[in-house]
């Protein structure tokens, strides 16, 4: 099966549209240097600088778009960490008005406003601590503390709310106690599923640093968990707070969901969480190591191939955090050869992952010189078939489990034509978009809402045979939200501008006859991140006929530029000569009217 460049670019665009950059993970320790030397206070002030750097507000309501870097599933779901709702999309199902639980979802300050005066902005609108929610367990939570429950009165998903229970001090020495000590609680908290407990301590840590001393937590319930105090031995948190935060974060390490929120929060809001890049970290300050200096090299990166996930701690002092018998080493070769250019990832844990690819290396052979990725496939000779395994980026390459080598895949791009039919008439409404590609439209219970960067694509077709093009629309955010246009192959052919913000048919015929073959892309040029105008259908009428489409594919996948082929002796008493010829990706010799391929045998016409 070839492999299209199609897929290859929306990647590509769906990459490209965060405004903000992200740090790589080779990076990281530049970025970090501040912190490196320093203890107590002056390495909390240190790290809250960090926190502070690159940060931009995104307002409360610029929180909805911002989700769709942080806070979404890969199947395109909202990331809901206190229920099992499958949420469809980002930029609907917002609260609102709910009875029961799915009924919508909305944005949850994990640290109450009510602790900090009500306020939407400054921490209001941190997305360290705020994240997607169901609405219904969201006021089951309220804005009680966060705390271990002794006897519940709710209990669902595996979150729980009701009496507190003491805090046991865990895996290690804190500020607020030596291991195995006991700190006291009362009241009613709200303890979250297991698997989010560290999620939800490293959030509150972030958020403590960036805003200590512009902003109290400690107003209500605030005060069981946090303090005006940010001196040595206290860093803005009660003993409550200190005992169960490092409980949960020592007992939840960083997962893969809470790196990629990372990514996303630093290309929305422009700041990184620490505590999820050095979970270690947390230890300097509040834990077994609060009061020592802080050497950077001691800690393992969230990133580090050296660092489980969910597993690690993140420290090498006195010893390597890797089990040599569970350590696996990874090799990288390009044409046959070991390749090490940009430092990869040579080494994880058994069942770990790669963090760094090598530089994308040049190919060999002329004409497979596209590099496609990594693969453990040898490839004898060529192949259009992509190979199973192929990645080309850290997040897609496999867990590891024993000694591996990957090579260098390089393929050739071609152009192919194909025939396309154009029915009579094309058409979409909200109960049928089969056929149609739809990219980041903002769908409500009666309309799409088309935003900035958003389109819905046609199944491809002959523009030349279009007589009509219907939409059912309307304006929506005010009436300069008004205009949907149409292009084929980049090329627009026409536009219609709703009157008001009432749905009703607007119908295009073209004045001059419209060219292009493909699919044909509506889009709005008078929209932004949440206004646009609206449509519920599309229909476009054709003639009926055909036309060519042309696609670009992957074919002739090579991992050795190793000459394999069998000369072919042209005699002096011969005047024609061999000539090498593409026919459907393959090379081949064409001699007198007879096809050879590279081995030398001949082929059917």
């Amino acid at each position: 099966m070839k492999r299209t460049l199609l897929f290859v670019l929306c990647s590509f665009f769906v990459l490209s549209m965060a405004a903000k950059t992200v740090t790589p993970a080779t990076s990281l320790p530049a970025y970090y240097v501040s912190i490196d030397g320093k203890s107590g206070k002056t390495l909390f002030d240190a790290v809250q600088k960090v926190t502070k750097t690159g940060y931009s507000s995104l307002g409360y309501d610029g929180l909805w778009s911002a989700y769709k870097y942080t806070d979404l599933h890969e199947n395109g779901y909202v990331w809901d960490m206190y229920s099992d709702c499958t949420w469809k999309s980002i930029n609907s199902n917002h609260c609102g008005n709910y009875s029961d639980e799915c009924d919508c979802y909305n944005r949850e300050h994990s640290i109450p406003k009510s602790w900090y005066g009500g306020t939407t902005s400054g921490p209001g609108c941190d997305i360290f601590h705020l994240v997607p929610t169901d609405g219904k367990v969201n006021g089951e939570r309220s804005n009680y503390p966060f705390g271990e429950v002794a006897s519940a009165e709710y209990n669902k998903h595996g979150n729980k709310k009701g009496s507190a229970k003491s805090i046991t001090i865990t895996g290690g020495n804190t500020i607020a106690g030596n291991i195995g000590a006991t700190i006291s609680a009362s009241g009613t908290v709200f303890e979250p599923r297991d698997e989010y407990k560290g999620d939800f301590a490293r959030g509150y840590m972030g958020a403590l640093l960036k805003w200590a001393g512009d902003k109290a937590f400690t107003d209500g319930e605030g005060s069981k968990t946090f303090t005006t105090n940010f001196s040595t031995g206290s860093f803005g948190l009660t003993k409550y707070g200190v005992a169960l935060l490092m409980k949960w974060h020592r007992q939840d390490p960083v997962s893969q969901k809470e790196i990629d929120r990372n990514n996303g929060i630093q290309q929305t809001q422009g700041n990184r969480n620490p505590f999820i890049d050095y979970p270690y970290l947390a230890e300097f300050i509040w834990g077994e190591k609060a009061g020592q200096t802080l050497d950077l090299d001691d800690l393992i990166t969230a990133y580090d191939s050296r660092f489980v996930l969910g597993e690690s701690n993140g420290y090498l002092k006195g010893g390597s955090a890797v089990d040599p018998e569970t350590k696996c080493t990874i090799t990288w070769f390009v044409n046959g050869e070991a390749y090490t250019v940009g430092n990869p990832t040579t080494s994880v844990n058994k069942g770990g992952v790669v963090s760094v690819l090598p530089t994308a290396p040049k190919s060999c052979d002329e004409i497979s010189n596209q590099f496609v990725g990594w693969s453990e496939e040898v490839i004898n000779g060529t192949q259009d078939n992509v190979p199973t395994d192929l990645f080309s980026t850290a997040d897609d390459a496999p867990d590891i489990t024993q000694n591996t080598t990957f090579h260098a895949v390089f393929a050739q791009l071609e152009e192919q034509e194909t025939t396309v039919s154009t029915s009579a008439t094309i058409a979409m409404d909200l109960n049928n978009t089969q056929g149609w590609t739809l990219y980041n439209l903002d769908q409500q219970s009666k309309y799409w809402k088309m935003i900035k960067d958003s389109y819905a694509e046609s199944p491809s077709l002959d523009a030349s045979q279009i007589t009509s093009i219907t939409i059912n629309m309307r304006t929506w955010g005010g009436a300069s939200y008004n205009t949907i246009e149409f292009s084929v192959a980049g090329k627009k052919i026409g536009e219609l501008k709703a009157d008001n913000n009432n749905l009703k048919d607007y119908t295009w015929k073209p004045i001059t006859t419209p060219s292009g073959v493909g699919a044909l892309r509506f889009s709005s040029p008078t929209s932004t991140a949440s206004e646009g105008p609206a449509f519920s259908s599309i229909t476009i009428e054709a003639n009926g006929g055909t036309g060519t489409s042309t696609n670009y594919v992957y074919s002739r996948y090579i991992t050795s530029c190793a000459d394999t082929s069998t000369e072919i002796i042209i005699t002096p008493e011969k005047s024609k000569i061999g000539t090498k010829i593409i026919r459907n990706g393959q090379l081949l010799i064409e001699y007198n009217g007879v096809y050879y391929n590279t081995l030398g045998l001949p082929m059917k016409p």
